[in-house]
């Protein structure tokens, strides 16, 4: 075997860890993304119903002033 062939054979598994770390990162990332989209989708719900109960709140203190509690 020349000294070329000797090379590039050993490169190989250096190639295959190179692709499996890009694979894994990419993996970890596409879930990252996923937690992000889910914990603001979460939020906005969470904001809508603290807006909700405010309301309410001051419904609420509306009904007991005309009460004149």
């Amino acid at each position: 075997m020349n000294e070329v062939t000797t090379i590039i054979i050993s490169l190989i598994p250096t190639a295959g860890a190179i692709v499996g770390v890009y694979v894994s990162v990419t993996k970890e990332m596409e879930k990252l993304k996923g937690r992000v989209y889910s914990l603001e989708s979460d939020r906005d719900e969470t904001k809508a119903l603290l807006k909700e109960c405010v309301d309410g709140i001051n419904d609420l203190k509306v009904l007991i002033a005309k009460k004149g509690l």
